[in-house]
């Protein structure tokens, strides 16, 4: 059983590597657009954010020094509060933008290594078409997922917060080894969970699902092939953490656009990481209808239809 885990496995990883060379022209278009749209909202945001928040603390410096109740302390402080605003604004954009960019990215990378996977034939402007279309989908179940994470985030924290109250009382700015311990194993336990989630947003671009009808129709496929999708997870997350480090290389004596492009170097690196990580997920949906004995109807418009089970029903 651990041989043929280990195979499938193995497997999925060769066959998400095929699909790259399969569809060269694609999958390099998609990745360059992924890079590029990522790459213009991350500069976007650090040479917007940057003077604002210079500015704030010129204004808050000055408000600390200044005598309160005079007129100049008053136009700081209005100042300082109207920095507070548009920083807390421009955040919010800038959230709503990655999280509508990342859900772009994710579909257009399912949809182009589903596409690739069957063998398929589609140009660029179908493969939009259809993510246009079809955005609803994956927007509700992403929106499920992003819950369902924060709920696992949120007891997490509140588990680690009754451990630490109970054996150490007041916080202390040394974290305890069982501490970290506790939180390894959450996030073991988490690549679990989310072995459902990101085969859910697979089912939510690939089938006419969303949602919960696309989480149960998730937990359904992976029945007898968790474990392969937990490997997954495991390797992707290793191969992100690798990359974090990185961001760690700047420092003070830099100029702007050296720290800049070695940000920007890394964050690339964790979009490329993700990618694959997507085009993972895709074959090991395929994986799963397979063992539960589903097959693919081809049809031009890209439909994936249940055959097996459901024909013999009719029949």
């Amino acid at each position: 059983m651990e041989l043929y885990t280990v195979l499938g496995f193995v497997g999925i990883l060769k066959e998400s590597n095929k699909i790259f060379l399969k569809n060269v022209k694609l999958m390099a278009f998609i990745t360059l657009t992924i890079l590029s749209l990522h790459s213009l909202l991350f500069l976007s945001y650090t040479f917007s954010i940057k003077p604002l928040i210079n500015d704030f603390i010129i204004n808050a410096t000055f408000l600390q020094i200044t005598t309160p109740g005079t007129s100049e302390y008053a136009k700081l402080l209005i100042a300082v509060k109207k920095d507070v605003k548009l920083f807390v604004g421009l955040e919010w954009i800038f959230i709503l933008a990655t999280s509508i960019t990342s859900l772009f990215s994710a579909s257009i990378t399912i949809l182009a290594a589903g596409v690739t996977h069957i063998g398929e034939d589609m140009s660029i402007k179908d493969l939009l078409l259809r993510i246009v279309k079809s955005w609803k989908r994956p927007f509700i179940t992403g929106f499920y997922i992003t819950l369902l994470d924060l709920g696992f985030g949120f007891l997490t924290w509140a588990t680690l917060s009754s451990f630490m109250l109970f054996f150490e009382g007041p916080f202390t700015s040394s974290l305890p080894p069982y501490f970290w311990v506790i939180l390894s194993l959450a996030m073991v336990f988490k690549s679990y969970l989310a072995v459902v989630w990101n085969l859910a947003l697979v089912v939510s671009v690939l089938e006419e699902r969303r949602g919960i009808d696309a989480l149960g129709r998730a937990g359904n496929l992976v029945k007898g092939l968790k474990l392969r999708g937990f490997f997954l997870n495991i390797l992707f997350g290793l191969l992100s953490s690798v990359a974090v480090p990185g961001f760690k290389l700047t420092n003070g004596k830099q100029s702007t656009a050296l720290r800049v492009a070695i940000v920007l170097f890394f964050f690339n690196c964790l979009l490329v990481v993700t990618m694959f990580a997507m085009m993972a997920f895709t074959v090991f949906y395929y994986e799963c209808k397979k063992n539960q004995g589903e097959e693919i109807e081809s049809k031009e418009s890209f439909e994936y239809t249940k055959i097996a089970n459901t024909t013999a029903a009719l029949v």
